[in-house]
């Protein structure tokens, strides 16, 4: 197995509910799941895949979803930088499966929201702070990249 980790955020709807400290519409109709897995992990520069499983109320994969992921990293008033965004709905890869390729191209924390929806209601819905780093963790110190990071630029779905 290679040097990358793999970790899992698995947040049901109800607990996004008592973090986010107020009713959410996925909380309010079923209590489905969604988790997120990255790869690479921690986020790194360029493409990372997105893995994201959505199963119901009862525990069952969810086929037939509509899932969107939002990376967001907020505005910077001390350096004027201003915020970043992409969006994008993640491909079906069966049994409850989606998943999507996103550009990372600035070194810092990131806001990733993954929204599961069903027949246009909201299923499931979770959020997390994802730190993308400029190297991987134990990564050569050559692997660096040089100079300052750029901007996003660009997502692939």
């Amino acid at each position: 197995m290679s040097r990358m980790r793999r970790t899992t955020i698995a947040v049901t709807t109800m607990a996004v509910m008592t973090v986010v400290g107020a009713m959410s519409a996925a909380a309010q109709t079923g209590g489905g799941s969604v988790s997120l897995t990255t790869t690479p992990n921690p986020l790194g520069l360029g493409q990372n895949r997105f893995d994201v499983a959505v199963k119901d109320a009862r525990g069952q994969p969810v086929a037939n979803a509509e899932v969107t992921l939002s990376l967001v990293m907020p505005a910077d008033a001390k350096t004027n930088h201003p915020e970043m965004r992409t969006e994008g709905k993640l491909n079906n890869v069966g049994g409850g499966r989606y998943n999507g390729i996103a550009m990372v191209n600035m070194v810092g924390a990131w806001h990733v929201t993954v929204t599961a929806t069903q027949s246009g209601k909201p299923l499931a819905q979770t959020k997390a702070t994802l730190t993308a780093h400029g190297t991987r963790p134990g990564a050569p110190a050559a692997a660096k990249p040089a100079g300052p990071a750029p901007t996003i630029t660009a997502s692939y779905w």
